[in-house]
């Protein structure tokens, strides 16, 4: 039985997370495979990122009507395209109310076939803020039977492992354990984090001989400018957590001898988010990565540090050091293997130990050893 996948994509990101998945499709033996991508313009990832990076995403449906049509029409545009194809699998990096979306078009267009709609993990999840959005899940799904009815399309998600999606594409064993948690319709989660970052692991080896290992350098990854928001984890505005992490950047440069690249969220790469950032207390003591992309820094550095940053995952995927920074305005750690530094507390001895040749030693050794049988689930799972 031949199957469509369409993978669609409504941010533009530095790593494709559908590439393993497309890769292994390429070289699957068991049946024939259609791989179709729908993208949006560019102009269109710079004006999602502009309403998700503000309060106005809560009101989405002012905002997105026309990216949602588009969506739609290219997904309908693809299933005639391929309509003699009885099964079809969408993919999706985000979930939210990107998702709620899909599944939508899914049941106004699919009705004959059978249909799978799969999430890829894009970013850290914190189980703590899930659990938080499901208290008012209630309201928003009333908020989006109204929207349904008035626009045509939803406003909301429903958290992580909130429904709308059959499978999640994850990086560990925590969220695999979170998922089976969920209400019914219970969605299968997967852990494959090599086939999740294929594209990153890809874009390091082609980098690591242009941007050689410097041990002494540490990469320090902010959070974004409005990181404080309605149940994000975070209690600090941007500029207060400047001047909250000066004493473990003042160790780190002072004491332990490393240099230290800080580099701004994603979203937040502009000229205001930098001068705040020289204008802050660390200015003296950093560099800052101005580079476009987030490889080369990665690619040069040790260690890296940050709060609630996916970041951290990708530096463990790369065989990099991840140091979690909590404080009182992050206070969660990631569901992965890590260092920790409690500002909070007396963290110096964390910092001497942390910073040394026989910690980042263990944690290259990682490198080649995140490795699972996803090929085999994922036949499976087509199949099934």
């Amino acid at each position: 039985m031949s199957t469509l996948h369409i993978f669609i994509h409504v941010s533009s990101r530095q790593e494709d997370v559908f590439a393993g998945v497309r890769k292994s499709l390429e070289h699957s033996t068991q049946q024939q495979d259609t791989c179709v991508t729908i993208t949006l313009g560019n102009h269109d990832y710079e004006y999602i990122e502009n309403i998700e990076f503000t309060f106005r995403k809560y009101a989405r449906f002012l905002y997105y009507g026309a990216i949602f049509r588009k969506i739609e029409k290219s997904v309908v545009d693809v299933l005639e395209k391929y309509s003699d194809q009885k099964s079809v699998i969408f993919y999706l990096a985000e979930e939210g109310v990107w998702a709620q979306v899909v599944r939508d078009l899914i049941q106004r267009h699919t009705n004959t076939k059978t249909t799978l709609l799969v999430n890829v993990q894009h970013g850290v999840d914190h189980f703590r803020r899930t659990n938080f959005f499901n208290t008012f899940l209630w309201l928003r799904k009333i908020l989006n039977f109204m929207a349904r009815k008035s626009f045509g399309y939803p406003i909301f998600g429903y958290g992580f492992g909130g429904g709308a999606c059959d499978v999640h594409l994850v990086y560990g064993d925590q969220e695999v354990e979170f998922l089976s948690t969920r209400p019914t319709p219970t969605p299968l989660g997967i852990a494959c984090p090599r086939l999740i970052k294929y594209d990153l692991i890809q874009q390091y080896r082609k980098t690591k001989d242009a941007f050689p290992i410097e041990d002494d350098l540490v990469l320090f990854a902010l959070p974004p400018r409005q990181a404080k928001d309605i149940g994000t984890g975070w209690h600090c505005n941007f500029t207060e957590y400047l001047t909250t992490i000066l004493p473990a950047i003042k160790w780190v440069k002072e004491r332990c001898g490393y240099q230290i690249l800080v580099r701004p969220h994603p979203g937040m790469r502009n000229n205001a988010t930098v001068d705040l950032i020289y204008q802050s207390p660390i200015a003296p003591f950093i560099e800052i990565d101005l580079e476009k992309k987030i490889i080369p820094g990665l690619s040069r550095s040790a260690v890296v540090m940050a709060s609630g940053s996916t970041v951290l995952f990708d530096a463990y995927c790369l065989g990099k050091v991840p140091v979690a920074i909590s404080s009182h305005c992050f206070d969660e750690t990631p569901p992965f293997e890590h260092e920790l530094i409690d500002l909070r507390k007396n963290f110096s001895g964390d910092l001497d130990r942390i910073l040394t040749l026989d910690t980042i030693e263990h944690y290259r050794s990682i490198e080649d050893k995140i490795a699972l049988d996803w090929k085999s689930k994922l036949a499976e799972l087509l199949v099934d």
